[in-house]
């Protein structure tokens, strides 16, 4: 890997540009501590997952990765992030709540691992109040929140939704510091079938790097 990540991804997989990224904003180490508190089935962390010839694998090399997320894919920790409860801090969080909503019915073959898309937009507000209330004192100092998301377009209500911007606007505890865009190479059939569509067909997703804003250091 380049000594800086590219700011997108090229044709690397999700796995081999969430490492890029991760390994670039909280560098591997036996003494850092991540938590992944919205896991799913931990395709992002496919490249940290997979064993190499010996058996080993790159979760290794960091002092321990906490997984949890509100359903059993056999993970540590089976608990809604709402009820999440720490007593300790990370060097490092990585969020990637279910970020669209209203897609009730949807025939995604992903659809239950993203919470089925039923959530509402109030739903998702609540996931960014989560990690703007509860993140700061879990995260050490120097620590970094690391948020996967994407922008929508509404079908039903015709409108489109600049989700990266919110999730900036809400996390007021925060600053962000780098930002990554990761380009879709597989496309709906049923893309370009809404009539008169009023925006662009969406084809990435964001990867937002943020710290603990100054005021927050130290006060938790």
């Amino acid at each position: 890997m380049a000594k800086y990540p590219i700011s997108h991804n090229g044709k690397k997989k999700l796995g081999e540009f969430f490492r890029d990224i991760l390994s670039f904003h909280i560098p591997a180490s036996k003494e850092k501590i991540l938590l992944d508190p919205t896991c799913g089935r931990r395709y992002l962390w496919e490249e940290y997952t997979k064993p190499d010839l010996s058996g080993n694998t790159r979760l290794e090399e960091y002092g321990k990765v906490i997984f949890s997320d509100v359903k059993d894919y056999g993970q540590e920790i089976v608990s809604d992030v709402r009820s999440l409860k720490f007593n300790q801090q990370f060097d490092g969080i990585i969020y990637d709540p279910p970020y669209f909503f209203g897609y009730s019915g949807s025939d995604d073959p992903r659809r239950e691992d993203y919470g089925d898309y039923v959530q509402t937009y109030d739903d998702l507000l609540e996931f960014m109040e989560i990690a703007n209330e509860r993140f700061p004192s879990w995260l050490k100092d120097h620590g970094k929140l690391i948020v996967k998301c994407a922008d929508q377009y509404h079908t039903k209500e015709r409108r489109f939704y600049p989700h990266h911007y919110t999730w900036i606007d809400k996390l007021t505890n925060f600053e962000l510091i780098d930002m990554f865009i990761f380009i879709h190479h597989r496309m709906s059939p049923t893309a370009f079938q809404v009539k008169d569509r009023p925006c662009s067909v969406i084809m990435h997703t964001y990867f937002l790097v943020f710290k603990k804003a100054k005021n927050m250091i130290r006060n938790f």
